[in-house]
């Protein structure tokens, strides 16, 4: 088996080649995501297509706190042109979304080397600064409001840290833990536990880690879900695996992490392996006016490849108090999976072959 925390001890080109005769060996042609059986008759899963003028891939996305209507999205993820755009959602008769409006660039979100913004793009619990995680060059940005481009960049190896990350998120008021803030290595498949404090300029310093949990598949983006909701009889955790083209459930312990022997699946297939592509689910948020999961997927290196999916519940969620809005409304049901695309160029991603 080849994971992606093997993969790194090979050069790009190596792996590259590794990863194209293995695919070679095992084609497999696109998929039709599809919720698993515990949550096919709670939920329901439509794609809603691209936005063409986005340049691929998609990474992280959002909304602006206190407005349901305009919601955030990476695209050229992963790398040093990345960018944030801003776009307006049409909606139907019941609210949920069926489309997008025309995007503009909000702010560029550069990492500190080669990358760029990943699958983390959150604001914080004042949502005065808007965090984004970047890959492959371990780091996270920070945008204060009303401006367009990071005021600071924070290099996570020298918080302990793992190259390289995939995204964070912060727990939300109502869970065990709620304000801390969570990041995933996508590399080494960890999942950290630290905290912010002001720095005195608008910005936040992190503090090193004072837990992690190894997991598996390739961690992403992540949302929390109360208890109560369909399926979920705990507080519970939604974790993208970008390797694994799957969203797992997991139950959450004491600190508002995620318990490893409680993963089960919640959607498979979100993605697929070809001899040219490797693909998978990379970011995604709450919809703060109806409880809607919205996930971006990156499938191929076109914008009609890039897709953003929609979970939409069958029954009412339970209300959670999003941080991202926490000063401006009340949000539902919430997921906050910031996953990832992974490289334009798919010969250099480094992901796990761990279900083909």
């Amino acid at each position: 088996m080849i994971t992606s925390s093997f993969l790194p001890n090979l050069s790009k080109i190596t792996a590259g080649g590794l990863l194209l005769i293995l695919s070679m060996v095992g084609e497999a042609q696109a998929t039709t995501p599809t919720l698993t059986s515990s949550f096919s008759n709670s939920y329901s899963l439509t794609d809603l297509g691209s936005v063409q003028q986005i340049p691929p891939a998609y990474g992280g996305l959002t909304f602006q706190p206190g407005d349901s209507n305009t919601l955030l999205i990476s695209g050229s993820a992963d790398t040093p042109d990345a960018g944030i755009y801003s776009l307006k959602v049409t909606r139907n008769s019941d609210n949920h979304i069926t489309g997008f409006g025309i995007p503009s660039l909000f702010a560029k979100a550069p990492g500190l080397g080669s990358g760029g913004i990943d699958a983390g793009l959150v604001y914080s619990p004042s949502a005065d600064v808007l965090f984004y995680t970047s890959y492959d060059d371990n780091s996270v940005g920070q945008i204060k409001s009303g401006n367009s481009g990071p005021d600071r960049r924070i290099d996570l190896n020298s918080l302990g840290i793992a190259s390289s990350t995939g995204a964070l998120n912060f727990v939300p008021e109502g869970f065990a833990g709620a304000g801390r803030l969570k990041i995933t290595s996508y590399t080494e498949n960890t999942f950290y536990d630290t905290t912010i404090t002001p720095d005195g300029s608008g910005t936040y310093n992190i503090s090193a880690p004072s837990k992690s949990i190894k997991l598996d598949g390739g961690l992403d983006g992540f949302i929390y879900v109360k208890a109560g909701n369909p399926g979920f009889s705990q507080d519970s955790l939604l974790m993208s695996e970008y390797d694994n083209t799957s969203v797992a459930a997991y139950t959450l312990d004491a600190n508002g992490d995620p318990i490893p022997g409680t993963r089960q699946d919640f959607i498979k297939e979100l993605g697929y392996h070809s001899p040219t592509s490797l693909t998978g689910v990379a970011g995604a948020t709450l919809d703060p006016l109806t409880g809607d999961f919205l996930f971006s997927a990156y499938f191929e290196d076109s914008p009609s490849g890039s897709r953003i999916f929609e979970v939409r519940s069958l029954k009412n969620p339970i209300s959670v108090l999003e941080p991202n809005v926490a000063v401006a409304s009340l949000a539902f049901l919430g997921f906050v999976l910031l996953s990832r695309n992974k490289r334009k160029n798919p010969l250099e991603k480094k992901h796990s072959y761990n279900r083909i």
